[in-house]
């Protein structure tokens, strides 16, 4: 298994049920959801959970499940756990503690299913929400909320030494959860991105490499409305509620799935968060 982009074919995608999922306050999204007084039950987050994974298994991709532990309440996000690479997993280190022991069950878990361990940052912060492929030689980490200098100086040492990739830090305001809020690649030539929340070299570097910017509004951005993820370079794992983002991409030309994951979105965590791609086709 391996990835080296964030649009490859999706051939498998590892999830996590919603089993004991509860809302946290680790996030503005969440902080507003719980202040409001919402509630749902298990059983409304468990069948959301299945009309997600129904979307990714009609268009072709395998779902792989790890099992959800009792205790363990965002879970259910696997994205942050770190970052599937062409020699295995780099896992990376929670901020919050309500998350932390999520790395320790996603190792046993790997080694479970034979699938190696490439690196594991031990020191500062690094998650997986932050971290972009750019191309063969570049990988983009967002500096913000819950990655920071010192866990993405040691991810760097080692994706330069075992892959020789080259990952730049992109800077962004620290009221946005992870880089995949205000920046999500969906093909060669297209993503998804709010250019004010992004520095001005990173804006350059999409330019140069003539990348189209769909945008996202601010008023959209803390909805998660730029939290998508791409199936292929022409398929996109959206949700039903992001009305304007998928009318967007339609326009140029993409198969948007809408599944309805209400519930994980207003817990902070949109499609791209709720899942880790373990294997995409080569590009």
């Amino acid at each position: 298994m391996s990835v080296n982009s964030e649009y490859g074919k999706l051939r498998k995608v590892l999830l996590c049920k919603p089993d004991y999922y509860e809302w946290q306050p680790t996030n503005e999204t969440a902080k507003r959801t719980i202040s409001s007084g919402q509630t749902f039950t298990i059983e409304e987050a468990q069948k959301q959970h299945r009309e997600f994974s129904d979307a990714f298994r009609a268009a072709g991709v395998e779902v792989v499940y790890a099992e959800p532990v009792k205790g363990i309440h965002y879970q259910q996000y696997t994205r942050d756990l770190g970052k599937m690479t062409p020699k295995g997993v780099l896992l990376g280190r929670f901020k919050w503690p309500v998350r932390q022991r999520e790395t320790s069950v996603y190792e046993k878990f790997f080694a479970g299913q034979g699938i190696p361990i490439f690196g594991k940052v031990t020191k500062g912060f690094f998650e997986g929400g932050d971290v972009h492929y750019m191309d063969n030689e570049t990988i983009a980490c967002g500096l913000a909320d819950r990655s920071n200098k010192e866990g993405i100086d040691e991810a760097r040492k080692m994706l330069k030494e075992g892959l020789g990739l080259n990952l730049i830090t992109v800077e962004i305001p620290a009221k946005f959860i992870h880089l995949d809020e205000v920046f999500v690649r969906l093909a060669a030539r297209v993503c998804l991105a709010h250019p004010p929340a992004l520095p001005d070299s990173f804006l350059k570097m999409l330019k140069d490499k003539k990348i189209e910017i769909v945008e996202v509004p601010e008023d959209e951005v803390a909805d998660l409305k730029c939290n998508v993820v791409a199936i292929d370079d022409k398929t996109v794992m959206s949700f039903k509620e992001n009305v304007n983002t998928n009318r967007k991409l339609e326009a140029l030309g993409f198969e948007v799935l809408k599944p309805d994951i209400s519930i994980f979105t207003r817990g902070g965590g949109g499609p791209r968060c709720s899942c880790f791609p373990l294997e995409r086709d080569e590009v």
